[in-house]
């Protein structure tokens, strides 16, 4: 009898392999055999799923993205305050995973200057992360202009976040944590 695959599943598999291999060696560095290897499969395998690098790519842009929406999902049953540092403090590489997340998406980044179809991705996810924060920060403290400060918010993780992954020794999970404390008790 034929081994049943789930086929989403190994989807997400090979988009695992793929941002790992891009956190690696660039979007260039990640070729289709490449990735495959990276996941112990054949490209020939790989190719079931995918049936080209640009499809492998953009599922893995989109699969990175999903991973954080569904973090910031589970926050709609805190108290906004709450919701709103958690969001910011988890948008931060303090962790393996977020960091691949920062990782790939700065890689993204570049690729999408001459990419509209990725460029429209990432503005997509972003457009979404902005509003999600204004939401918060209208609710938290409704005297504010809460579009203001959301990007105030959002400017100090960003600029928080690639220094942390430009010097990683220095800029430890701790001091990521407090530097963006700081920030927030500006307020």
């Amino acid at each position: 009898m034929p081994k049943l695959v789930d086929a989403d599943q190994r989807r997400e598999e090979l988009a695992e392999a793929a941002a790992r291999v891009i956190a690696r060696s660039g979007i260039d560095g990640a070729s289709l055999r490449g990735v495959a290897a990276e996941a112990g499969w054949t490209t020939g395998a790989l190719v079931h799923y995918f049936a080209n690098k640009r499809e492998l790519l953009a599922f893995t842009l989109h699969a990175s993205l999903d991973r954080r929406r569904i973090a910031n999902a589970d926050r709609a049953a805190l108290p906004p305050e709450l919701a709103l540092r958690s969001l910011l403090f988890d948008a931060l590489p303090t962790t393996e995973e977020t960091t691949l997340h920062w990782i790939v998406t700065l890689a993204f980044a570049g690729q999408a200057s001459s990419d509209t179809d990725l460029a429209a991705i990432q503005r997509s996810a972003y457009r979404d992360f902005r509003s999600a924060v204004i939401e918060l920060v209208a609710v938290c403290d409704p005297g504010v202009d809460s579009e203001r400060e959301a990007e105030r918010l959002i400017a100090l993780v960003d600029g928080i976040a690639l220094q942390a992954l430009f010097d990683p020794d220095l800029w430890t999970s701790s001091r990521q944590s407090s530097a963006l404390e700081t920030g927030l008790s500006l307020r």
